[in-house]
């Protein structure tokens, strides 16, 4: 049995559904409301004692973090594989996956934060003890600092700045991928696929897809993911609109003052 802790509209939930959904593997939903704080719950810090989503259960088995999630999906459930063949080509694969781990997730949680999502904890805890009780809820000291300066901040935060800039560079790099293949990795569709487009999705829907431009090849690319059926089950059908609205009103991008 297949048991998802994960969240409708999260970045690492949705590529680990498209990877279920991809391999038409049948699971159980466990859907926590993190505006509301459910990761941070008893029962889930049970689970999983960092408060993170997504996790995976399988049988007896509790897996996290997304990467690893879907690295134990793919080799578990041998259908529809999504790693290449060739050693060279799951090197690459894996040094794309490595690249999301190492900090473009948590520069994607910057962006969206500092745009957008900070406004709907500023309404939730809207006196600074509220403030200060959510922050302290935060199990992750680390984790605590990073929120803090994103709410308090906002468009303001030097993280935000770098982390445009570092979003920048995939999207380049990116788009020199895509030149001569239809896919990240020339094997195929892959699991580089599946972890990115929600990547770029949300960039998409806090109004940033100027950043590409000047790359036809990468809404090519996101046209073809969105073709696939694995796209409509695992992220289509799981898209809230409230939610995309906000994003939509995300605050204005200031201009960066480190130019490259």
């Amino acid at each position: 049995m297949i048991k998802l802790y994960h969240n409708d509209m999260s970045v690492c939930a949705q590529k680990v559904r498209l990877v279920l959904a991809h391999k038409g593997i049948d699971w159980e939903s466990i859907h926590l409301n993190l505006r509301a704080g459910d990761q941070f719950k008893p029962d889930f810090r049970k689970v999983n004692p960092k408060a993170i989503i997504p996790v995976l259960t399988h049988d007896d088995h509790v897996i996290t973090e997304s990467n690893v999630i879907c690295y134990y999906l793919d080799e578990v459930f041998m259908q529809q594989p999504l790693m290449p063949q060739s050693p060279l080509q799951k090197a690459e694969l894996r040094g794309w996956l490595t690249r999301l781990d190492a900090g473009l997730h948590e520069q994607i949680a910057i962006i969206s934060f500092c745009l957008a999502f900070r406004h709907q904890i500023l309404n939730r805890h809207s006196t600074e003890a509220a403030l200060e009780d959510f922050l302290a809820s935060i199990p992750d000291p680390a984790r605590a600092i990073l929120m803090r300066d994103m709410v308090t901040n906002g468009t303001s935060s030097p993280r935000l700045q770098l982390a445009i800039l570092a979003y920048k560079k995939l999207i380049k790099d990116l788009a020199n991928s895509l030149e001569n293949s239809d896919w990240i990795v020339s094997s195929g569709i892959s699991l580089a696929d599946y972890s990115y487009i929600p990547y770029i999705e949300r960039l998409e829907q806090l109004q940033l897809n100027g950043l590409w431009e000047d790359y036809p090849q990468i809404e090519q690319w996101i046209v073809r993911v969105r073709a696939t059926d694995a796209y409509q089950t695992a992220m289509v059908e799981w898209h809230n609109q409230d939610y995309i609205q906000l994003m939509a009103q995300a605050d204005e991008l200031p201009p960066l003052s480190i130019n490259r």
